[in-house]
């Protein structure tokens, strides 16, 4: 017989439904049992409209719960890292939202406990859990179109929250659009490319909700000369694209962020310079939080390799560098 992990879920915020409760239908293996929110009666309202069996009226309460395998944990940014620590303390696997934490002193406390109980914790950048980012690094790696000369992304959602009770518009909770958009440009880079630098620049006019950034530029030099771009913004026009140029040809992948609404075909687009051909490389359609949970599960079983926290720990050090390399430019601007 198929053994059901339970899942439970510290949280009761809207991406949960996206992110778990959607997506957790198309895995038989996988039950989410039990929610704990910031009341009692919030969580049992959360339970009574998915369905969920049990609720917990705090987050220590469903930690203590002996039925529940993994912990899904949907907090505010600012208590991702407290609560990740926790979960683990209580014997839990856990699967936390982005960013696992909001700087690597915190990264690097919640690593020291995670080494100490030997439990898998899996940052959910959703991105990571689809085919086209390997095809990509196969490409650079192989050369198939000759060396790689620059790389471009654009990634822009437009903000939706005009009462700006959004965490996105407060910075002592993660806000900003470079903190939460730029890190899957992060994760991309360092996935196809690696993180080897020869040099960054950023730029923000810091001019959004509190002072948070509303539109982000930053550019890495990677090592080899290769030189990578990205525009990130809440008040663009949407999109998600990644291209890079080869000596041979333009590769590019659009609309990437459209398998974390729900099940939906991506293809790489090969534009040949010499002849001016075109090409695509498809992919049948697929959730990447779907293919998220099915990954962890196998983690939990000893059936593959974790992603590493010491990757996060990379990228978070960049993202702060790129937010000091911004602001302090700001301050020079103004005097």
């Amino acid at each position: 017989m198929m053994t059901i992990k339970q899942i439970g879920v510290l949280g009761c915020a809207r991406i949960v439904e996206r992110a778990l409760l959607q997506p957790v239908r198309q895995l038989q293996h996988l039950n989410v049992y039990a929610v704990a929110g910031r009341s009692g009666q919030r969580a049992a309202e959360y339970a009574n409209q998915y369905g969920i069996a049990r609720s917990f009226g705090s987050y220590e309460e469903l930690l203590g719960c002996k039925e529940i395998d993994f912990v899904y944990i949907a907090l505010s940014n600012e208590l991702h890292q407290e609560w990740a620590i926790k979960a683990l303390q209580y014997g839990k696997p856990v699967l936390v939202e982005k960013p696992v934490s909001l700087n690597t002193d915190e990264l690097a406390k919640l690593m020291a406990v995670q080494s100490a109980v030997q439990l898998p914790v899996l940052e959910g950048l959703m991105v990571q859990h689809h085919p086209w980012q390997q095809e990509l690094r196969r490409m650079v790696e192989e050369r198939s179109y000759g060396c790689v000369t620059e790389v471009k992304s654009y990634i822009a959602v437009p903000f939706q929250d005009p009462q700006q009770l959004n965490y996105r518009s407060l910075p002592e909770c993660g806000g900003g659009v470079f903190y939460d958009l730029g890190c899957y440009w992060l994760q991309f880079i360092q996935a196809v490319f690696g993180l080897d630098l020869e040099g960054f620049n950023a730029q923000s006019a810091f001019d959004g909700p509190n002072g948070c950034d509303w539109s982000f530029r930053a550019e890495l030099n990677l090592a080899g000369g290769i030189r990578a771009e990205l525009l990130t913004s809440f008040e663009l026009p949407a999109g998600s694209r990644h291209t890079i140029e080869f000596e041979r040809a333009a590769v590019t992948v659009e609309h990437f962020f459209r398998p974390s609404m729900g099940s939906y075909k991506l293809a790489i687009r090969i534009e040949h310079k010499g002849s001016g051909k075109t090409e695509k490389i498809s992919f049948d359609a697929q959730n990447y939080f779907t293919n998220q949970l099915a990954f962890f599960s196998d983690i939990i079983d000893g059936n593959r390799d974790n992603i590493p926290l010491q990757d996060s720990l990379a990228r978070i050090g960049l993202l702060e560098k790129l937010m000091q390399h911004a602001r302090a430019s700001i301050q020079v601007s103004h005097t």
